[in-house]
């Protein structure tokens, strides 16, 4: 007898009927777990084959900052490092090497050069070599780009990830795509990369969320801002290294700094002709003018020192006349004085000097020694006259010394020493100053010497620094601000003449005579050139507009607040 229930069915068929459910939901949750184990395979393979390409092109980003900032590694590979900030030219034929000018926009596209950069063979998930585009004014070419703070990026991206002011690219070109040739297109930028549209000078690339059959790149842009946080400390150091010892040479030979140019209500001045200094000024920007005419003789005289300590006998100076010669330049004074064998007056002799005072411009004499100036008696010549032929030649005890007197908007270049003996010179004589012409002074920090640009300050010029580089100086460092002697000199506030002080500086930071303020990119986004509130912040700009005078800041705590860097010229 079978056991029955009210539908009538035997027990044993309906058990039946639940095992084979039971089976067929464990075999669908079985196929479900196997299906989401292997999407879960296929998600972590795409993942891990996406970070090997990212993390290929965030080294190749690191690389690129890394070589336009440093110094150390253009030299060891003996290329120019007359450009901080330039980027080098793509690998156009796949060995690894930068080429020449890439001068063309397409040329501007390639291969990383990892071999001119110094990295690794950077290669994506698909065993592709990292591409890399460069913006046409990045590019390292001195001369033809002018890369600073103000440079800004001119290649562009769209799409999912759009980004301006780029100033460099690198591709991850993937997997080829159909239609992408790359044995028979092996340097075709065509057959690597999608989704880039040609400009006049610069492309514009494409950025896609999500791979396809169309578009599988991974790109990583460099913003103007990424390079400048690494290129623009670097400037810094240099402008320590390279320029301020040109400007204490200069206060060396002039013993003053030269006044500074106005900044200008909309910015600093395009050319550099107008970097002239103003008398009125103390801070502003580098006068770095470039026009010779700037710079000007205007006449000299003769002033004898009564009762000078040095003079011997009585003998007293009658008259003098100077005049300025200018084939051969050189200031000429004849003076007359009276007395016998015994009789020498000290005198002071100053040739007048117009804007010497308001631009870097170097002593007139050169390194011609104030003991050798020419000096003839009556009827003779420097060849002929016997043993009177340098100023104070038979007096080792008291050579002629030459100083510089800066004033308001002029100077003098001033030399004073002992005549030779009247009796012995007829009563008269003649003394040469020989000057350069204006043609060819020796500004700093442009020209050292006659020998032509000064490789030390080029870098700086050539890429218009000096734009970008703010001026200070102590009214007591400034020309005509001398207060003991032929030292410059000033006291922490508020004395005065009143020192400058620069906050977040080792002690002490209130006795500083002269420094120079790099202003860095604009931290506003405000286009440049502008006004000074888009170049300096807080205590910097403070002080550019008078309203906490002497009072500076070196940048502390995060770029995004201030990223002005203070170097000290003086002391």
């Amino acid at each position: 007898m079978s056991l029955r229930v009210a539908s009538g069915e035997p027990v044993s068929v309906q058990r039946g009927f639940a095992l084979i459910a039971l089976l067929s939901l464990a075999a669908l949750i079985s196929a479900f777990l196997i299906v989401s184990a292997l999407n879960l395979t296929s998600a972590g393979v795409a993942n891990e084959r996406e970070d090997r390409s990212m993390n290929a092109l965030r080294k190749a980003k690191t690389a690129l900052i890394a070589y336009a900032a440093s110094e150390q590694w253009q030299l060891y590979k003996g290329q120019p490092t007359d450009q901080p900030g330039g980027l080098p030219c793509p690998d156009a034929d796949d060995d690894g090497d930068s080429e020449g000018l890439c001068s063309s926009a397409l040329s501007r596209i390639g291969r990383l050069p990892w071999a001119s950069i110094g990295t690794d063979d950077l290669r994506d998930a698909s065993g592709e070599r990292i591409w890399y585009a460069v913006s046409s004014n990045f590019r390292r070419l001195s001369g033809t780009t002018i890369i600073n703070s103000d440079t800004q990026g001119l290649l562009t991206v769209t799409g999912a990830a759009p980004a301006s002011n780029v100033v460099a690219i690198v591709f991850a070109p993937g997997e080829a795509l159909f239609g992408q040739d790359r044995v028979a297109s092996h340097n075709n930028l065509a057959a690597y990369l999608e989704g880039y549209t040609a400009g006049p000078s610069d492309y514009t690339f494409d950025s896609v969320a999500m791979r396809s059959g169309t578009a599988n790149d991974r790109l990583l842009v460099i913003t103007q801002a990424d390079l400048m946080a690494a290129v623009e400390p670097v400037v810094a150091a240099r402008i320590e290294r390279d320029i301020k010892p040109l400007m204490q040479d200069y206060f060396d030979k002039w013993q003053a700094y030269p006044f500074p140019a106005p900044f200008g209500v909309g910015g600093p001045p395009a050319a550099q002709s107008s970097y002239v200094g103003v008398s009125t000024q103390t801070h502003g920007l580098l006068p770095l003018t470039n026009a010779p005419t700037s710079f000007a003789w205007t006449g000299a005289a003769v002033t004898q020192l009564v009762g000078h300590p040095k003079e011997t006998g009585s003998s007293t100076v009658t008259s003098s006349s100077c005049t300025i010669n200018s084939s051969p330049r050189r200031a000429v004074c004849q003076v007359n004085y009276s007395g016998g064998s015994d009789d020498r007056p000290v005198i002071v002799l100053e040739v007048f000097i117009s804007n010497a005072n308001i631009l870097f411009a170097d002593t007139p004499i050169g390194t011609e020694p104030p003991e050798n100036l020419t000096m003839v008696d009556n009827g003779g010549d420097a060849l002929t006259s016997g043993p009177y032929g340098q100023w104070s030649f038979v007096a080792p005890d008291f050579p002629p010394t030459r100083i510089f007197v800066a004033r308001s908007a002029a100077g003098a270049l001033t030399y004073t020493g002992r005549l030779q003996p009247a009796g012995s010179n007829g009563n008269r004589v003649t003394i040469t100053v020989p000057l350069p012409s204006p043609g060819v002074l020796n500004y700093l920090p442009i020209i050292s010497g006659n020998s032509g640009t000064n490789p030390n300050g080029a870098w700086f010029i050539a890429n218009e620094w000096y734009k970008q580089t703010y001026y200070a100086i102590s009214p007591g460092y400034s020309p005509g601000g001398v207060a003991v002697g032929s030292l410059a000199t000033c006291s922490p506030l508020p004395a005065t003449p009143s020192c400058l002080k620069v906050n977040n500086l080792p002690a002490p930071s209130n006795n500083k005579g002269a420094i120079l303020v790099l202003a860095g990119r604009s931290l506003n986004g405000n286009p440049r050139p502008s006004a000074i509130a888009n170049y300096l912040e807080s205590a910097n700009l403070a002080a550019a507009n008078d309203t906490t005078p002497f009072v500076y800041e070196h940048r502390a705590g995060v770029p995004t607040a201030i990223n002005d860097r203070v170097v000290v010229v003086a002391p």
